[in-house]
């Protein structure tokens, strides 16, 4: 965000500071807007999870003067893949905006398709979430960012190693590259299993997140789908069941599984609501 902020700045457009979110993003979305200066307006999502393309044009249309960018994820956290990415990237270029694409997901497109394919402007990897880097206990995490070539200029700097582009935002870490020591993880686990293994490892993630839904469906709901019936590499299962007629929490069940000997599922979290 710090980068796109950036480039707006130098291209005279300082006013460009909203950020459309959709209601099915990850908590860190907003968080991370407005830490880096912007506004956020936050678009509906429809009955099946997507984002709602009307709500997002009549918005980003609304705001084409002073719009900035889109954070959005793919799939989104809802674990649906938006069929319509591309008209909606599209939506936001056209109104002057840049796409930010949270690399959360990118378990489910490595192989498959790409950011650049689908239309992003911005796509930090989470490389303990995609390419094996431990993750739990608050870290050690690891996002590096690809952009677009009008977006290189504005990589971030830092004060003593010559790191960035020509016109680099201020250091992002005390260190020039961050936890560097775990980037080995990850180019092993890259070299290792090669373009194929990786594609494949994207396939069995869906698939896995299929059976599982296939199998859970029908003692629990899942709250959304593709019009298949079909999710990415992950699904939300609905526990408000439990809560109303029982009493039992989510963190009750969570216990329950540790006890058990079984790691839980992540929390959904306290996703934004319109």
């Amino acid at each position: 965000m710090l980068v796109i902020r950036a480039f707006y700045q130098d291209h005279g457009q300082a006013q460009r500071d909203i950020t459309l979110i959709p209601s099915s993003a990850h908590g860190t979305n907003p968080a991370s807007a407005v830490m880096a200066g912007m506004k956020v307006v936050v678009v509906n999502c429809d009955a099946q999870g997507n984002i709602d393309v009307d709500d997002m044009r009549a918005k980003a249309t609304h705001y084409k003067d002073t719009l900035a960018a889109l954070m959005v994820t793919y799939p989104s956290t809802h674990g649906v893949f938006e069929e319509r990415i591309k008209e909606i990237c599209d939506i936001i270029h056209e109104n002057g905006g840049l796409v930010y694409m949270d690399g959360a997901n990118l378990n489910a497109q490595v192989g498959l398709t790409s950011p650049s394919e689908i239309g992003a402007d911005v796509c930090h990897i989470n490389l303990h979430k995609t390419f094996a880097i431990p993750h739990g206990g608050g870290g050690p995490g690891m996002g590096p960012i690809c952009v677009t070539e009008n977006l290189m200029p504005y990589l971030p700097g830092h004060s003593i190693v010559k790191l960035g582009g020509e016109k680099a935002i201020h250091a992002v870490a005390s260190a020039p590259w961050g936890s560097a020591n775990i980037l080995l993880i990850s180019y092993m686990y890259i070299v290792m299993l090669g373009a194929e293994g990786l594609q494949e490892v994207t396939k069995t993630a869906i698939l896995n997140a299929n059976y599982l839904k296939s199998k859970l469906e029908n003692y629990f709901s899942v709250l959304y789908q593709g019009k298949n019936g079909r999710v990415g590499h992950e699904f939300i299962l609905n526990m408000s069941y439990f809560k109303d007629h029982i009493g039992i929490e989510v963190d009750d069940i969570a216990k329950r599984l540790w006890i058990m000997a079984f790691m839980h599922p992540l929390y959904r979290f306290p996703f934004m609501t319109p």
